[in-house]
């Protein structure tokens, strides 16, 4: 046995051509020299070593003091911070940043596995997300992709998948071989709905209509519960909200997209019932952000990760979907609803609201490579969040909804899921778009 300060001098490799060898003792990977944040919100460790074994962290420790077996290779984290891989909790994988959905899947639907769910991917997890719920894709793609993934045919963040969105027939655009959606009837015909989705493997249920009664949402968010799923409900609308709240959105199910609408507040009792009914925040800031941004910023078409993981033309095409930004559907609701929105987000945060990392990855104006650093940063900078809670946002916090204890944090007996970012974090949340080293299952894929 060296230890860390011998084995760092000439052996430290690339990630690239890291090799796999197991020590006797069954230590397969080490990371050595970064500031480590632990997921958890404890005290950032100097100089720490964490030794891997196989998909688990199997030690903690310092340099120096805790000792890396011979012939283990070793990822230099000097000068960086080592934490776990993110977890985003609203990506969509068959969609990577084109501004025309109708245009989008009326022209590529033939190409999602093999152009676009695969570039939709590896994108997310070489940007340092290690694990994701996908809030709407195909079905059958959902299904594939988690099992490509899983298996490791694919490249990938840790899929969880809610599979179609539940919806109201009377919602316009909406029919019922609409691929995403399945269409409630009735509160009979929602429970019957929700145990068809948990039989065929469902991780969480979604639902996303502002016109799903009372009764409906109540059946839900019931029959969910008793099956032991988790829910994510689409609203903008406070009516929509009140009425989701009282049905029975309890702990652990979340919010997408709240704070939406110019209203400059929510009224105090659904703040209450928020707070009361543990009931987790999703703002997705970033997805209507985006389209702001690219108009504010219109150099970030620029940026090499635009085209780096996708066919020519496929780039070409979402550039071309952005010749007009003023005229974008979208522009004038992230324009004139954002002073709102930051509003409530602020006032939930004050009133000691739970917020998860949530970016509607793939969206319009929102890249896989970008969207999870950026709505960090927009949760620190505009919401208030602290910087180290905007990172437990998207580690132990997300975890948390994902019911997964095996993630979210670096501890023994952990999965080895974990992210060396070029910077610190804690004392500037834009350092996250810096990832230098992905691992997951103990694997360096970045």
């Amino acid at each position: 046995m060296k230890t860390i300060l011998t084995r760092l001098v000439g052996v430290l490799l690339c990630a690239s051509t890291l090799p796999v060898v197991a020590a006797d003792d069954g230590i397969t990977l080490a990371i050595a020299g970064g500031r480590l944040i632990d997921g958890y919100g404890g005290t950032p460790l100097p100089d720490s070593v964490i030794l891997v074994a196989g998909d688990r962290i199997a030690a903690i420790g310092l340099e120096g003091e805790l000792a890396i077996p011979d012939a283990v290779p070793v990822v230099d984290a000097n000068g960086m911070t080592v934490m776990p891989g993110l977890i985003d909790l609203h990506v969509h994988f068959d969609i990577i940043g084109h501004g025309d959905y109708p245009h989008w899947f009326s022209n590529y639907e033939n190409r999602m596995r093999s152009d676009i769910i695969p570039a939709a991917a590896k994108i997310m997890l070489h940007s340092g997300v290690t694990s994701v719920r996908d809030l709407g894709t195909d079905i059958s793609n959902a299904f594939w992709l988690r099992e490509e993934i899983n298996s490791g045919r694919m490249q990938g963040p840790r899929p969880f998948i809610a599979g179609p969105f539940l919806r109201k027939s009377t919602t316009p655009f909406v029919s019922k071989d609409f691929v995403d959606t399945w269409v409630v009837e009735n509160p009979r015909d929602a429970r019957d709905k929700v145990r068809q989705l948990v039989e065929m493997g469902v991780d969480l249920i979604k639902t996303q209509d502002e016109e799903l009664s009372f009764e409906e949402l109540q059946a839900i968010y019931d029959e969910a519960h008793r099956l032991g799923m988790p829910v994510a409900t689409h609203l903008f609308s406070q009516h929509a909200l009140r009425t989701a709240l009282e049905a029975g959105l309890g702990s652990g199910d979340t919010i997408e997209h709240v704070g939406e609408g110019r209203q400059p507040a929510y009224p105090d009792d659904i703040v209450d019932m928020i707070i009361e009914q543990d009931v987790y925040l999703a703002p997705t800031i970033i997805a209507e952000e985006g389209i702001r941004q690219l108009y504010l910023n219109p150099e970030f078409l620029d940026h090499p990760d635009w085209r780096r993981y996708v066919p020519a033309d496929l780039y070409e095409d979402i550039m071309a979907s952005y010749e007009n930004l003023q005229r974008h559907p979208l522009f004038g609701r992230a324009v004139l609803g954002r002073d709102g929105k930051i509003a409530k987000l602020r006032q939930l945060h004050a009133a000691g609201g739970n917020f998860i990392l949530a970016s509607d990855s793939g969206t319009r104006g929102n890249p896989h490579f970008a969207a999870a650093w950026r709505e960090m940063y927009f949760l620190v900078r505009e919401v208030g969040l602290t910087e180290m809670e905007a990172i437990m946002a998207g580690t132990s916090e997300a975890a948390r909804i994902l019911r997964q204890r095996d993630l979210g944090a670096i501890a023994e007996g952990k999965l080895a899921d974990i992210i060396v970012v070029d910077g610190d974090p804690l004392m500037d949340i834009g350092a996250m778009r810096n990832v230098a080293r992905v691992i997951k299952d103990g694997r360096v894929v970045r």
